[in-house]
């Protein structure tokens, strides 16, 4: 009896798993994403409450301490300082630099959580559930109000890359 409850779930298991496996969304790695028309897809579908603003790589690599060979292409867009709010899409050079990227991407949510808390904590639900997502090689965050937006969107934007 326990011979066939333990066939029952291997065979339960194994379709489970060929189940979740066929719905997986193809690897990043073979689409081609334009960073600069992600990031700026995000900054004019998702609602902001401040003005954000681009920045130079050079204070990206400042702000988000990340090593310049591990990245390809970048776009940041801050704010004013008034609120939490940002955008940042990384294409790294391979997938442990993406590991990298994410990590110092996650490091600076933290540093702005710690920032934010006496300063704006009114700022802090951004922070405490901030968008970011990793695509293959693609690391990408959004910080708003509207995280379902930035992922709907998100999805768009892949799916007609992908379709090019």
């Amino acid at each position: 009896m326990q011979k066939r409850y333990g066939l029952v779930m291997v065979t339960f298991l194994i379709i489970f798993s060929l189940a979740f496996a066929s719905c997986s969304k193809p690897p990043m790695e073979t689409i081609a994403m334009d960073v600069g028309a992600c990031a700026d897809m995000l900054l004019n579908t998702v609602s902001f409450q401040d003005i954000l603003t681009a920045i130079s790589d050079e204070m990206m690599a400042t702000l988000y301490l990340i090593d310049e060979q591990d990245v390809t292409q970048s776009k940041v867009y801050v704010s004013s300082g008034a609120t939490a709010e940002e955008i940042a899409v990384f294409e790294a050079r391979d997938s442990d630099a993406a590991r990298r990227i994410e990590a110092a991407v996650l490091q600076r949510v933290a540093e702005q959580q710690s920032s934010f808390r006496d300063y704006l904590p009114a700022e802090l639900p951004k922070l405490d559930d901030p968008f970011v997502q990793v695509r293959g090689k693609y690391v990408i965050l959004c910080l708003s109000n509207d995280n379902k937006k930035a992922r709907t969107e998100l999805d768009k934007f892949i799916s007609q890359s992908s379709s090019q």
